[in-house]
Order: structure tokens, then sequence, then C-alpha cells
């Protein structure tokens, strides 16, 4: 393209986005047809000249948000609105609200853990830049998997690093090993006991609540037999930084977690604020069950799924 149409296109977006212009008016400025406007307007946006955002007008659901906190151990509720009905843009909206609170609740010198999946990858990618403070952010549960799958895990340290200017450090280990005696000797290596040693001092963990189904991330990855399945599926609620959690908030199979690298169930409870992004009605249920057992302090979550945790609440028996 010449750079005669490219001041065309450039003209007209002006004229149109920033002065205001009508099309007609355009085309009478510039004797062109409307048609060739509106083509020309086109051709702006395909070629990047103009970006559209649109800024949402800010909902608040209060009494909702009031009546979680009220319900449940939380020390704020943040709740979006499900405007198209897409999980892909309440997913972003939810993540998106966590990403502007974090600047203000990092302090400088904070450690900041991060568990790894679907929402922790879309998170990493809306986090706005932190130069101001030094940080350290670091993964809390293994990810090495044993079929081809992408945990994406050493993307969304590098993406938290890079975007909160922290030091990052990735979790040396695969989620899950064959024995409790394998690994008890991952646990005694230098690198495995320095991420101990940040869980230990960690400020602000940020993670997802998982469903133990056939679609659960861990048993796609290949880490349990038929058998190990269908008996961990009975007990467990909610899948946490790899820890399978039963209804009443503790570890559904102390055998089987006993092969889990992660940082320990307890460790995770005890860290000062934990931010918990959740999404879809399907994670009503592990919402209720870690809000109910100190798992969440801040929870970012959709309209529809917030009144079903309310409604879950209300009606326990």
């Amino acid at each position: 393209m010449d750079q005669y149409r490219i001041n065309q296109i450039l003209r007209v977006a002006k004229l149109h986005y920033e002065l205001g212009m009508s099309q007609l008016e355009i085309g009478k400025k510039e004797h062109l047809s409307k048609s060739t406007v509106s083509r020309l307007l086109k051709l702006a946006s395909d070629m990047g000249m103009v970006k559209i955002s649109i800024v949402e007008p800010s909902h608040t659901f209060t009494e909702l948000e009031q009546d979680l906190m009220d319900l449940f151990p939380l020390k704020k509720v943040t709740i979006l609105p499900d405007v198209v009905g897409s999980p892909e843009v309440i997913l972003r909206d939810v993540c998106q609200s966590l990403a502007n609170d974090l600047p203000h609740l990092v302090k400088d010198g904070a450690i900041i853990g991060v568990g790894w999946g679907k929402t922790t990858m879309a998170l990493s990618r809306l986090l706005p830049a932190v130069k101001d403070k030094k940080l350290t952010v670091f993964q809390m549960n293994g990810s090495l998997s044993r079929i081809l799958y992408d945990a994406r895990a050493y993307q969304i340290i590098q993406n938290f690093s890079e975007h909160l200017n922290a030091q990052g450090y990735l979790f040396p280990a695969p989620a899950m090993v064959d024995t409790k005696e394998i690994a008890q000797a991952i646990q005694a290596d230098s690198s495995y006991q320095q991420i101990r040693g940040l869980a230990d001092q960690c400020d602000i963990a940020i993670y997802s609540l998982g469903i133990f189904d056939t679609q659960s991330i861990m048993y796609q990855l290949g880490y349990f037999s038929q058998e190990q399945y269908r008996q961990l599926a009975k007990a467990s609620s909610v899948d946490i930084c790899s820890h399978f959690i039963d209804i009443h908030g503790q570890i559904a199979d102390l055998s089987q977690d006993a092969r889990t690298l992660s940082v320990p169930l307890e460790t995770i409870r005890s860290i000062p604020l934990k931010l918990v992004p959740v999404t879809g009605k399907e994670k009503a249920f592990p919402a209720y069950i870690a809000a109910k057992h100190g798992l969440i302090d801040y929870l970012y979550i959709d309209q529809p799924t917030a009144r079903e945790l309310r409604r879950l609440k209300k009606t326990e028996s």
C-alpha cells in the first residue's frame, strides 16, 4: 500500500474518532462516498491504527458481597457481572479485577506464591507493571507431566516475574510421584527446601480451585490409575495446588497426598492473604468448601456463581 493511501486512511480515522465527524461529513470534506469512508475506517482498524476499548461502568453487588462475607470467613469479596454469558470473557473480567488489586496489596519485599492452571495463566497475562517494589514470586506445586500436556507453569511464573519485576522461582519437581519414599527424597533436596522456605515466609498466595473429575488436569496428566481415581473421586471436593480436599477442608486421602509435591496444605492455610479467582457455577461447591474452611481470603467471582455459593451456604444441613 502506497504512502498516499496510508495517509488517507489515517486522516479519515482521525476525522471520525478524534474530531467526531460523521461518515457523511467526512465524505463531503474528502470528496469520497460514504461507503468508501466506511471501508477506510475498517482498514484503519484492521491495520492497527485504531484501537477501540469498552469502558464498562462500575457494577456494584454490595449486598451480595456483604452476604458472602457474613456467611464465610472472607476478608473481601469482589463480584463481576456475567454480561455476555461467555466463559472466556468472565474469566478475563474476574482475573482483571484481581490484577487491578494486586499492586495495592503487595508491599516492598513481599513473597507471592502462585499455583498453575488455566485461570492463573489468564491472570498472569493481565498483570499491571509494578516497578517500585522488590518482590519474589514462586511456584507453589510441582507440574512436570508424564505425558505431553502443557501445564504452563514456567510461563505463568515468567509472566508474574516480568510484570511485577520480581525474582521468580520454579518448583523443581513433578506434581506427584509413585511412592511416598520418592517424594521424601525429593523433599530433602536443597531446591525443594528453598521453595519450602519461601512458602513459610509467603505473604500472598494466588491459586484457583480445581474439580477432581476426568477433566481434571491431574487426571489427564496420568497420575492416577482407574482404581485410585475412583477412590479419590468419592472423597475429594476440591483441588488446591494438587491437594485433594474433602468436605471438611482436610486432605481426602493421606496416602495419596504423601506422594504429592506441593506446599503443604496447612502452610497454604496459614498464608496471610489468599487471593482466589472463581468463575463458572460448577466451581460454586469447591468455592463453598474452600471459603468455609479458611482457604480463601479475597474472593473474585462472577455473579451467578456468587449467588449459587450463597445458596449452598444457606441450605447446608
